[in-house]
C-alpha cells in the first residue's frame, strides 16, 4: 500500500557500541519500505522530522533534552532502541518524557522475549529467542502499553512499551546489544511499525474477506485467513446452491449466488478468486474495480495478456493484487533458497526439477487443457516460481516437449519437459510426468562450489505432500543433510495482512507471477511448434 514518505531522523551514536554497523540490517529494512526519508544526525536534535529514532549511549545535553520534550509534546514521535533510555533518563526531562527509568543492566544471554497483544505486535512471533541484554527495573508506567516482556530470575521484565506524551508518542524497544536483534525480521517489523505509529499513522482496520468459489482449496484459504490476526472470512460467492449451503454451515458467513452480489457487500474488503485458471481475469478485474484488494489463485492466468489486464486494473484502482504462490513457504524450498543465497555452493548455474509418478490424472478441470492451460500450468506454477526466484536473471530461451502416450481420456499431456536458458548462460529444466515409473530427484542444483539435492521421502504417499530430504554436497566438507523448519501454513496471509495494515513489503508481487506465466506461455508455444527453441526476454 502506498503511503506518503515521512521524514525520519536517525541518531546512531555510541562509545561502547558501533550502532552504525549493528543497525545496518534494520536501516536497510526501513529504507526498502519506501515509507521513510531517513536522515542521519550526530546529536539528539529532532528538527522538523516526524520521528527521531535513537540508538545511543551518549547522553543529550540539557538543551537537547528540552528540545526533545517539546518535540514530542507538540506531536512528534520518539523511538528509543537498546540502552538509549537508560543513558538518557538521568538528563531532565527525559525520565518524565518516557515515563519510566530503566534499572541496572543484566549480562548478555539468550532471552525468551514474549510479545504482548497490541496493534504493533499483531502477527509477530509470540516468542523470540535472541542473545541480548535486559535493563532490569520495575513494571512500566501505568499509562504505557506493554509490547514485549521477558522473564528474568522469576520476575517479569519490560522489554518494549509505548506511551503518549502530550500530543506525541514515545516507544522504547530495549533490544539491540548485538547484531542478532537488528537482523531479526520481527524486531525490524516492530521498529517499522513503531515509527509509523509514533508519526501518527494508524494501521489499516481488520479486513473482511470474500471467497469466490467454495471448492476444496477455498477451505484451505478460509482456515489460513481465520488464523491470521486482522483478517476474517465474511462471505462466500458460488453458483452452486449446495456449496453455498455448505459454506454457510461450515464458516457461518453470508453467501451470494454471484460475484456482483458479493462485491456489493461492504463487509468484504478483499476477494480471493478461486475460479479455474482460464477464468481468473474477469472476476479479478471486477473485484479491483469495485475497490477490493484481490488474491488470485495460481496460476495467475493462462496468458500474459490477461495478466497485464489484471495488473493494470490494480494500478488504476490503487488496490493490492497478489497471487497465491503459497509454496514459497515450503520448508524444503526455504532451505534450498537460503543455501543458494548464502553462497555456500558458489554461483548457481544448473538446475533440474521433477514432479510426478505413474498414475491416472484426476478427472477435474486440472486435467482439461482448455480450462487448466495444460500440464505445464499445474505444478509448473510452483516450480517456475521457485526457479525464477533462485536464478534471478532474465530468461533468454525456452524450449519444451510433451508426450501423449497412456492417458487418452483426459486432454492434458502425459508428460512435459521445459528447458530454460538465462542471460548468464545458466540452465534450468522442469519435468512433470504422470507416466514416470521411477522418480527423479525433486531438485538437482549445481553451483560452482557445491550442489543441493532434494530427494523424495520414500515413505511419502504421494511424494509431493511431504517436504524433500535436502542435502548439500561440497568438495571441501562432504555431504550435509539440512534440518528443515516446520511448514508455515499462515505465512502468505500473515504477510498480506502486514502489507495491508502497515505497508510492509508484499512477498508475492504480481509482476513476479507474470514472469512465471510468460515462461509457461512460451513453453506451450514451443510445444505447439514441435519443441522449437524460442528466443525470449522474460
Amino acid at each position: 500500500m502506498a503511503r506518503e514518505r515521512l521524514r525520519v531522523r536517525v541518531l546512531l551514536a555510541g562509545r561502547e557500541h558501533d550502532y552504525e554497523a549493528l543497525a545496518r540490517p534494520l536501516l536497510h529494512a526501513l529504507e526498502r519500505t519506501h515509507h521513510f526519508a531517513l536522515e542521519r544526525i550526530d546529536r539528539a536534535v529532532p528538527g522538523d522530522a516526524a520521528v527521531l529514532i535513537a540508538a545511543s549511549d551518549e547522553p543529550p545535553t540539557p538543551d537537547e533534552a528540552r528540545a526533545l520534550d517539546g518535540f514530542v509534546r507538540a506531536g512528534g514521535g520518539l523511538v528509543l532502541l537498546h540502552g538509549t533510555l537508560a543513558t538518557w533518563a538521568p538528563v531532565e526531562p527525559i525520565a518524565a518524557l518516557a515515563g519510566w527509568t530503566p534499572g541496572g543492566r543484566g549480562p548478555a544471554t539468550e532471552l525468551v522475549v514474549r510479545t504482548a497483544p497490541h496493534p504493533l505486535t499483531d502477527r509477530l512471533a509470540p516468542e523470540l529467542r535472541l542473545r541480548d541484554e535486559l535493563f532490569l527495573s520495575e513494571a512500566p508506567p501505568a499509562d504505557a502499553a506493554l509490547l514485549m516482556r521477558a522473564s528474568w530470575q522469576f520476575t517479569e521484565q519490560v522489554v518494549a512499551y509505548e506511551r503518549r506524551h502530550g500530543d506525541g508518542r514515545v516507544v522504547h524497544i530495549g533490544l539491540g546489544h548485538g547484531p542478532e536483534a537488528y537482523a531479526s525480521e520481527d524486531v525490524q517489523k516492530l521498529v517499522h511499525r513503531a515509527v509509523l505509529m509514533a508519526a501518527g499513522v494508524a494501521p489499516a482496520p481488520p479486513i473482511g474477506v470474500g471467497l469466490l468459489g467454495y471448492g476444496a482449496i477455498a477451505k484451505q484459504h478460509a482456515a489460513a485467513i481465520d488464523g491470521t490476526a486482522g483478517m476474517q472470512v465474511r462471505a462466500v460467492a458460488d453458483l452452486s446452491p449446495a456449496r453455498r449451503e455448505l459454506a454457510a454451515r461450515e464458516l457461518h458467513v453470508a453467501t451470494h449466488d454471484s460475484l456482483e452480489s458479493m462485491l456489493a457487500d461492504p463487509d468484504v474488503g478483499l476477494v480471493i478468486v478461486g475460479t479455474p485458471p482460464s477464468h481468473h481475469a474477469d472476476p479479478v478485474v471486477a473485484a479491483l474495480r469495485a475497490g477490493k484488494h484481490v488474491v488470485c489463485e495460481k496460476p495467475f492466468a493462462i496468458t500474459t495478456r490477461d495478466v497485464d489486464r489484471m495488473i493494470a486494473a490494480a494500478g488504476t484502482a490503487h488496490r493490492v493484487l497478489t497471487v497465491y504462490q503459497s509454496r514459497r513457504w515450503d520448508p524444503d524450498y526455504i532451505a534450498l533458497r537460503k543455501t543458494v543465497e548464502s553462497g555456500r555452493i558458489g554461483d548457481l548455474f544448473y538446475m533440474e526439477s521433477f514432479i510426478g509418478g505413474f498414475s491416472h490424472p484426476c478427472d477435474y478441470w486440472h486435467s482439461h487443457e482448455p480450462i487448466s492451460g495444460g500440464m505445464i500450468y499445474d505444478w509448473g506454477s510452483h516450480y517456475f516460481d521457485w526457479v525464477l526466484q533462485l536464478f534471478g536473471g532474465a530468461v533468454t530461451a525456452v524450449s519444451a516437449v510433451a508426450h501423449k502416450r497412456v492417458w487418452h481420456d483426459v486432454t492434458n499431456a502425459d508428460q512435459v519437459r521445459v528447458d530454460l536458458t538465462f542471460d548468464g548462460g545458466q540452465q534450468a529444466t522442469f519435468m512433470q510426468s504422470d507416466i514416470a515409473a521411477a522418480l527423479k530427484p525433486k531438485w538437482y542444483v549445481l553451483g560452482t562450489e557445491g550442489a543441493v539435492v532434494g530427494s523424495w521421502r520414500p515413505d511419502a504417499d504421494p511424494p509431493a505432500e511431504q517436504p524433500a530430504i535436502v542435502t548439500v554436497s561440497r568438495p571441501a566438507s562432504g555431504v550435509e543433510t539440512l534440518t528443515l523448519a516446520p511448514r508455515d501454513d499462515g505465512g502468505f496471509y500473515r504477510n498480506l495482512a502486514d502489507h495491508v495494515a502497515w505497508g510492509e513489503p508484499l512477498a508475492v508481487l504480481p509482476e513476479e507471477s507474470r514472469r512465471t506465466v510468460a515462461v509457461m506461455e512460451a513453453a506451450t508455444d514451443s510445444i505447439a511448434r514441435g519443441g522449437v527453441r524460442l528466443d525470449v526476454h522474460i
